[in-house]
């Protein structure tokens, strides 16, 4: 990150840790297994709005 970059971040109120990847949790890796799975099957789940 240059000098101006850095002064700019500063000004926005953001760190180097915003601009670093996030690593994904189990949760996700999980999540993910299951809408993968659940695309393969050609399963439909359904989201009511209280649970998103």
């Amino acid at each position: 990150m240059t000098d101006l970059q850095r002064k700019m971040a500063d000004k926005l109120g953001l760190s180097t840790e915003d601009f670093q990847p996030k690593k994904a949790t189990k949760v996700d890796e999980l999540e993910a297994q299951v809408l993968y799975t659940a695309l393969m099957t050609d399963t439909l789940i359904e989201e009511s709005d209280d649970n998103v």
